[in-house]
């Protein structure tokens, strides 16, 4: 599977293996260069879905795609359950399996702001936010952790009370002008709010 990747994908992406997945291994890996983890069910003796966490420790919201010739009923719940991101079915399409790589990686999207015009590099362009949008991200980027809808909202709105969509509205408003944040702004409910990108770490 490894040299099958490399010979179809190395053209277009910086490929990095990872032959164990150990603690000690997933540790000394700089995740902020990696963009997707391509897993098989199986690392040797571990599942994937017990490196998972471990993966997430590192960088937070680090998208994983499943590749799989086992993908039953069980197995997708699992995953699912599991924070799988994806699946590709073997034997590989590699048509597929770019257009999924693409879709999530998003999440190495650099985010370049300019403060003085308020706007955020998108697609090959300067894309004008309101106010309070840029105020939304510019807290978002430098928490550098989740934060609870109470914390953002007393940020972006100090002293005021807004009504229960108003940070909904702005956040839809967001991802329709900023596509990339579709993935790269990962919400939790009753969780909270993070912004993953390469600079947000």
């Amino acid at each position: 599977m490894r040299s099958l990747l490399e010979s179809k994908l190395n053209g277009s992406y910086l490929i990095q293996h990872l032959p164990e997945w150990t603690e000690t291994t997933i540790r000394s890996v700089s995740w902020n260069e990696i963009d997707v983890v391509l897993a098989e069910l199986n690392f040797q003796d571990r599942h994937v879905f017990e490196v998972i966490p471990e993966i997430r420790k590192q960088k937070v919201n680090m998208p994983v795609v499943l590749v799989t010739n086992k993908a039953d009923k069980d197995i997708f719940i699992r995953a699912i359950n599991s924070g799988v991101n994806g699946f590709v079915e073997k034997p590989v399409e590699f048509t597929v399996l770019r257009d999924l790589i693409e879709r999530h990686r998003c999440c190495g999207f650099e985010l370049r702001m300019n403060d003085d015009r308020k706007a955020i590099y998108s697609q090959g362009k300067w894309v004008d936010l309101t106010s309070t949008e840029y105020k939304i991200i510019e807290t978002l980027r430098t928490a550098k952790r989740r934060l609870t809808r109470g914390e953002l909202q007393a940020s972006v709105w100090p002293n005021s009370s807004i009504s229960e969509n108003n940070l909904d509205t702005h956040l839809t408003n967001l991802k329709r002008k900023i596509p990339e944040l579709t993935t790269c702004l990962n919400v939790k409910r009753g969780l909270g709010y993070y912004l993953d990108t390469k600079n947000s770490l």
